[in-house]
């Protein structure tokens, strides 16, 4: 292909006047000023209020914006970090597979950008070098820009970046002059580059990470690369030290360089000899060995200082410092080890966002989010889908996370237009991605797997991309999902395997593409095929799993169990952690806003939402199933008639001393005996029985519950004292069953044509039309007229619920699911019949008519005390079944709950392990759980027993029959509200609470990206009848 006239669309140019990655060490003045990582006297942050311009075209651009001298008085004041959609300036998109409009995919006329819906923003910013700079290299450092950039200092061109997601370098010492210096960058919002960054994310620009100016004598440091690993039987730590040295024209006689590696018990010193620097760059090499080294893992981060100095003549010309860590990645046959021992990934894909500032993430950000890994139990993370802020990795070594890091490239929306594929027209600019980020990261101990990308097709660039990866760090393995034929990948690598494909992979079959399957790698997918002899030497791992597309993350466990199971199962990581929605305030009220909600076009609407974490950092309920699943350690019980728990310890590295173990017995919830065991002596990969001291003989009426939790003994940086980190429950003998007994007192009914009234003592009824209208106790009415008890077959459609027509929102409305919500609204009584039973109650038994529904029939049982017997039954028929059960409207001055069931948070029942079987309270306004997009919500399972009760405790008792339990929830929206709204800041709260009791409901699901492929255990069959029994009584 011939040359573009424009830099911004040539793929041949992406790079020009660049500094070679490197380590991103500062430099100090001596060893101990740079061990200790304080303020650095050699860089000077820009970081602030720089002077901005912006225009929509490209078409015409000035030539004059970079001179000293231009009158910039009239311009904007933008924010560095950030990025300007965010600050007013055009507008974000959000696509999950596809181009911005501006961005050709004609595969002849890729690359291709219409310059009028391009955008440009050009940044000036004065600065004044500080004295003792003085005679030094000068360095000027932007760590991210989108998209592409041309930088100018004092008015002369110095270079051309493009790669959004590494830092962009230049030297610009001979560009400086005394007194005040101006910079000037004109970014582009598209360049040929946005090509490969299509990465499921929003379309935002601007330079959105630290910008900075760093000196460096002239002879200096320029990189330093900590090559660490253990010995073959992982007891000694070795180093092998590579220095670039460059020298800018210093006299390079009598150059020496002292290494120092030091953890606070232990010291080494590595000197070379006398060296010789000539101008330009030089590399040598140190080695040294750490004796019984304290290896890194991320359940022991343990690392060392590592502190570099070059000294010419006795004196200090540089001293920069990195903390290193050291451990060995292998695959032994189709197992992946970490230190020698068999390693599960229980990773999360995470993007770098922030809902307030797009990718200028603030500080704390990151913090709190590897707080709340570790919190959940999360060992990995995935840079998806490319090189994250720095400080990211700095964490992940001082606190303990795998990191899996992953190249800036994908190309999903024209991955099969030989972008990059085998197009040598993109090589070269593949390639210096994947360089520069393995030479920013390399030496972090953290980092475990290169990963050359992300759904960007497969071809020979993908070998070329390999190639120099492995030239710069050849220790850890390389991963690429869409790796077709198996040959670039280290693993066996797949996205959203259905359970069909689950068998094949566990089992180490051949796997082959369905039909269904290459539909999909039409429209998103990159489904492979993969032959039995690839198992010999691949491990499996999901680059990509339980899609948490909000009300999401249905059988989450089974997955987690194959990983346990199988030792070629090494793991996976959730799509994803956080959700990108965007915070917009309009005065008191958030907004979370998504695709769509900027008049940007095209957009993939709300499938900005996955994480696990809301993007205000709130967990989700999902969130405490991954902590409850991903735990290391187990408690079983393998005899329920005795006291004796086993305590099993699945971390690799980690002896359970520092935590304390504590149990209580419940009756029906209520809490009776409690206790704690301090002393956990049990290794890593053990097991140890513990007898809890408590007999069968100490047991109080009910169904008695032992619970059981594994706590920390002292407080650690991300969680404190009394950190919860696992949990076990174990039902020890059933609820107690009193005989029936029939209250003394009359009960007795009226009919007036549809309506029947129920009389007794102290209590008054009311079903007209089948339906319970009115129900009061001593003169309070229980129910809301507005919304009768009927019978419920809908739920407000969750994503998954919602399945393709996702990626056509407006059309949501189509889905078939839809008809229950018409039978819910349609459903008529067909008989209703009353009696005086010989048991001294009343009886009314309704059969109902509804659309695709059978078997539909309600028994209300009234007794003479007040309380009401609900038998509720029916089946669904042609359609997937989503509920069976009742809905009604309680008084809104009911506002508070109080069940003993599962919570107490939102669960549903195939995503109920990380919910406790208990005795739990809240608000009603605090069962809700706000999803970015209204859908169901709020549920709660196996719940024997709820309570809706005033300010004084007065209001109603709801208890499942004996040897049954309901779902409810509560909210003071109804389904028809949440199903309409389209963000939750519409919702405005009705005058009653919607309560509804479910004999089932089914899954959420999760297999899939916003589809719903529920799995048999937790479908609602077709044709069954599913039965409701509970009974209502004064509180």
């Amino acid at each position: 292909m011939k040359k573009s006239r424009l830099a911004w669309e040539d793929p041949y140019v992406f790079a020009e006047n660049k500094e070679p990655g490197h380590n991103l060490a500062l430099p100090y003045d001596s060893v101990s000023e740079a061990a200790a990582f304080g303020e650095c006297p050699y860089k000077m942050s820009l970081n602030g209020r720089w002077k901005f311009y912006w225009q929509r075209g490209t078409g015409s651009i000035r030539t004059d914006y970079q001179i000293p001298g231009f009158d910039d008085r009239g311009w904007d004041e933008i924010e560095v970090p950030s990025v300007w959609q965010l600050q007013g300036y055009g507008k974000p998109i959000y696509l999950c597979a596809y181009y911005p409009k501006a961005l050709s995919t004609r595969k002849s006329k890729i690359p291709s950008i219409n310059p009028r819906l391009n955008e440009l923003g050009v940044y000036r910013k004065t600065f004044t070098l500080p004295e003792h700079w003085a005679g030094k290299e000068v360095f000027l450092v932007f760590g991210a820009v989108k998209a592409g950039f041309f930088l100018y200092v004092n008015g002369r061109k110095v270079g051309y970046s493009q790669g959004s997601m590494t830092p962009a370098e230049f030297r610009i010492t001979n560009y400086l002059k005394a007194g005040e210096n101006l910079l000037a960058a004109e970014v582009f919002r598209y360049t040929d580059g946005t090509y490969l960054e299509d990465q499921d994310m929003w379309f935002l620009s601007g330079i959105y990470r630290e910008v900075y100016l760093y000196a460096e004598n002239k002879m200096c440091i320029r990189d330093l690369f900590a090559e660490t690993t253990l010995s073959d039987d992982y007891r000694d730590g070795i180093l092998k030290l590579s220095v670039t040295l460059g020298n800018y024209g210093a006299d390079s006689d009598d150059v020496r360089l002292e290494a120092v590696l030091s953890n606070g018990t232990f010291r080494q010193t590595l000197a070379s000899g006398r060296l010789q620097a000539v101008a330009g760059m030089n590399t040598f090499t140190l080695r040294g060995a750490v004796p019984d080294v304290l290896a890194w893992s991320a359940e022991q981060p343990n690392l060392y200082t590592l502190s570099v100095e070059l000294k010419c003549g006795g004196k200090t010309l540089s001293a920069k410092s990195i903390r290193t860590g050291f451990k060995k990645i292998e695959i032994d046959g189709n197992v992946l080890k970490i230190n020698g021992q068999r390693a599960i990934i229980k990773g999360v894909n995470r993007h770098d966002f922030d809902p307030d500032n797009g990718w200028a993430v603030p500080r704390e950000r990151f913090y709190a989010d590897v707080f709340l890994m570790k919190r959940a139990n999360i060992n990995a993370v995935r840079t998806s889908h490319y090189p994250d802020d720095p400080l990211l990795y700095d964490l992940c070594d001082e606190f303990g996370v795998y990191v899996m890091d992953e190249c800036d490239m994908e190309t999903h929306g024209v991955r099969r237009k030989n972008v990059p594929g085998s197009n040598p027209v993109w090589k070269n600019a593949v390639v210096d991605r994947a360089q520069r980020m393995v030479l920013r990261d390399r030496s972090h101990p953290c980092v475990c797997f290169w990963s050359l990308g992300n759904e960007a097709g497969h071809g020979d660039n993908f070998a070329e991309m390999k190639k120099a990866v492995l030239a710069l760090d050849a220790r850890y393995p390389v991963h690429y999902e869409g790796d077709y034929d198996l040959e670039v990948s280290d693993f066996i690598s797949r996205m959203y395997p259905v359970e069909k494909t689950v068998a094949q992979l566990t089992a180490m079959k051949d796997v082959k593409v369905s039909l269904f399957e290459n539909l999909l790698n039409r429209l998103a997918a990159d489904n492979k095929p993969v032959g039995a002899e690839k198992y010999r030497t691949k491990p499996v791992i999901y680059c990509e799993y339980a899609h948490a597309m909000e009300n999401s993350l249905g059988n989450f466990k089974e997955y987690v169990d194959d990983f346990e199971r199988y030792p070629h199962m090494c793991g996976g990581y959730i799509w994803d952690f956080v959700d990108q929605s965007i915070r917009r305030r309009d005065g008191e009220t958030e907004q979370w806003l998504y695709g769509g909600d900027f008049g940007e076009g095209r957009s993939s609407y709300y499938f900005c939402a996955n994480g696990i974490v809301g993007a205000n950092r709130v967990p989700h309920p999902s969130y405490y199933e991954v902590k409850k699943v991903y735990a290391n350690i187990k408690i079983i019980k393998k005899d329920p008639a005795d006291s004796v728990v086993t305590l099993v310890n699945g971390n690799l590295f980690v002896s359970l001393a520092s935590y304390r173990l504590r149990w209580s017995l419940a009756a029906d919830g209520n809490v009776y005996l409690a206790g704690a065991v301090e002393h956990l002596d049990v290794a890593a990969q053990t097991e140890k029985d513990i007898a809890l001291p408590f007999s069968r003989e100490l047991f109080e009426p009910g169904e008695t519950v032992l619970s059981v939790s594994v706590e920390t003994k002292s407080r650690v940086p991300w969680a404190d004292e009394g950190f919860e980190a696992s949990w076990e429950q174990f039902v020890l003998s059933p609820p107690c069953v009193a005989p029936p007994a029939v209250p003394a007192g009359s009960v007795g009914f009226e009919k007036k044509g549809l309506n029947i009234l129920v009389s007794g003592d102290g209590f008054h009824a009311l079903v007209a039309a089948g339906s319970l209208k009115s129900l009061v106790y001593d003169g309070r009415e229980i129910l809301c007229a507005k919304r009768t008890l009927k019978p419920n077959f809908y739920r407000a459609l969750t994503d998954n619920d919602t399945n393709f027509l996702n990626h056509a929102a407006p059309l949501a409305g189509l889905n078939p699911l839809k008809q229950w919500k018409r039978s819910s609204r349609q459903v008529l009584p067909v008989s209703v019949k009353a009696v005086q039973t010989p048991e001294n109650t009343v009886r009314i038994t309704v059969k109902w008519l509804a659309p695709f529904v059978v078997g539909a029939e309600t028994t209300y049982e009234f007794y003479p005390d007040g309380k009401v017997e609900l038998n509720h039954r029916a089946a669904g028929i042609l359609l997937p079944v989503l509920r069976i059960g009742v809905r009604l409207g309680i008084d809104a001055a009911f506002s508070k709950a109080r069940w003993y069931g599962r919570g107490p948070h939102e669960n549903y029942c195939d995503r109920i392990t990380g919910a406790k079987l208990a005795l739990h309270e809240s608000d009603v306004a605090g069962l809700e759980h706000r999803y970015m997009r209204p859908q169901e919500n709020g549920n709660r399972t196996d719940t024997r027993r709820l309570e809706l009760l005033d300010e004084n405790g007065r209001g109603v008792l709801i208890r499942s029959a004996p040897g049954t339990s309901f779902g409810f929830s509560a909210l003071y929206y109804s389904q028809e509200k949440l199903d309409k709204a389209r963000h939750i800041h519409e919702l405005q709260p009705e005058p009653y609470i919607t309560l509804n009791l479910d004999a089932a409901q089914r899954g959420v699901g999760g297999d899939m990206p916003g589809i719903a492929c529920i799995r048999a255990p937790y479908r609602l069959k077709k044709g069954k009848k599913y039965t409701l029994r509970v009974t209502f009584e004064p509180k």
